[in-house]
């Protein structure tokens, strides 16, 4: 069933309000830093190894800082410890062109910015949905998923094209400035929501109680639908890394095409995830949210299977873009049953350790990809991809559990917590 004023009516709530449009400015703002960095690494240095380097500083702190953000996000406030997190990486970020307006031009402090970013970065990534169940009521929780994973979106689709344009009109120390602000922003936010009473009452149950990893990880062993989706996801991301790497090959050899249309195949991409992601939050189902990410899993799958009719425009956009519409709903889904399930006083833990999972296991198939690629050819790749993404949603239909997770599914804990 379409609900029209879904949207509407979450923008409503003025603690996620203003929690939602200052976290967009700031996702925007890392968009464009990232661009900003590896151009000042490679205009630096022309050397693929330095710009190589600058990538593992991103993404090797993650899985180290992922441990800690749990910790931190169970243990004290979490709004508070978003908080700290955005001052610190804010003005790390501003060192960079602090420095380059004085005159320095060492390449050290890009390296350091970008592993303060990776070690930090899962706060406010796992902080996000440990938050949102307090900023929202219970009806909401699919629509503000929604929202967020618009704008994980929408930051990847606009921050790399407009930080380009800013580089060449302002410099890309100056880009750097921009995002240092957008943390700034972020931050205000957070202190603003200090008088949320929702907020407070929810992220105060959390004080002081946090432990260790240890019983994240034994809730997700033990809870069938957190393991099932955790594992299909998993090798959903496994089949958009080696994704990551056979289109541009298979835009180039197979298509005939050259840059651009690299770039019109991830626009196709993006275009059917904000699609998707739009259906998601403002649209409601007769079906438990568990039924619904198994089908669209294995049609994500089927979507990518497309491809395989032969390297032409006529399967390929198609497929994409509908690989990228019933993707971005399974994330909308599941984070919303997880919320439901994981207790509050986990939701930090089990939120970072989750979602360092999904982070690690992209980047490690786009490695293996680099090896198999040359051997199997683009088009078993293609193949792989597909049977990866779909294969575990219809496995995922066998799991009782999942498959009875209706949308109203509740723990009395988390209930009292929202």
């Amino acid at each position: 069933m379409w609900r029209a004023d879904g949207y509407r009516a979450i923008f409503r709530y003025r603690a996620f309000r203003a929690f939602w449009l200052s976290f967009t400015v700031s996702a925007l703002g890392d968009a464009m830093t990232r661009v900003a960095l590896i151009w000042l690494v490679y205009t630096t240095t022309r050397s693929a190894f330095a710009l190589g380097a600058l990538l593992l500083c991103y993404t090797g702190p993650v899985i180290a800082g992922g441990w800690l953000a749990g910790w931190l996000l169970d243990r004290f406030d979490r709004r508070s410890v978003m908080l700290v997190d955005n001052a610190i990486r804010g003005v790390v970020v501003a060192a960079i062109p602090v420095a380059y307006a004085l005159g320095v031009r060492a390449l050290w402090p890009l390296y350091a910015v970008a592993a303060v970013y990776g070690f930090l970065y899962m706060i406010t990534l796992a902080g996000s949905p440990a938050l949102i169940p307090a900023l929202v009521p219970e009806r909401q929780l699919a629509t503000a998923n929604a929202l967020e994973t618009l704008t994980y979106t929408l930051s990847g689709v606009i921050g790399p094209p407009v930080a380009g344009l800013l580089i060449v009109v302002v410099g890309a120390p100056n880009v750097l400035a921009l995002d240092a602000v957008s943390y700034a922003c972020f931050a205000l936010a957070l202190i603003g929501m200090c008088g949320s009473a929702a907020a407070t009452a929810a992220t105060d149950g959390a004080v002081g109680r946090g432990g260790g990893i240890a019983e994240a990880v034994a809730l997700v062993w033990s809870h069938p639908v957190l393991l099932s989706t955790t594992l299909m996801f998993m090798a959903f991301n496994v089949g958009e890394g080696f994704l990551a790497v056979w289109l541009p090959i298979y835009a180039d050899r197979g298509l005939g095409g050259g840059p651009e249309l690299y770039g019109l195949l991830l626009a196709a991409l993006a275009v059917g995830e904000v699609s998707g992601a739009l259906l998601a939050g403002s649209a409601t189902f007769p079906l438990p949210l568990g039924v619904l990410i198994c089908g669209a899993q294995a049609l994500a799958g089927a979507s990518l299977g497309l491809l395989l009719f032969g390297p032409a425009l006529v399967w390929t956009l198609p497929g994409l873009f509908l690989l990228g519409a019933f993707s971005a709903p399974l994330t909308i889904w599941a984070q919303t049953l997880r919320m439901r399930i994981i207790p509050e006083r986990l939701r930090g833990r089990t939120f970072a350790l989750l979602r360092t999972l999904m982070q690690g296991s992209g980047p490690l198939a786009s490695a293996a990809a680099g090896v198999l690629l040359p051997a199997l050819g683009v088009a078993t790749m293609i193949g792989c991809s597909a049977l990866l993404v779909g294969v575990p949603g219809l496995i995922g239909y066998r799991v009782r559990a999942l498959r009875a997770g209706a949308s109203t599914q509740t723990t009395p804990e988390v209930k009292a917590a929202v």
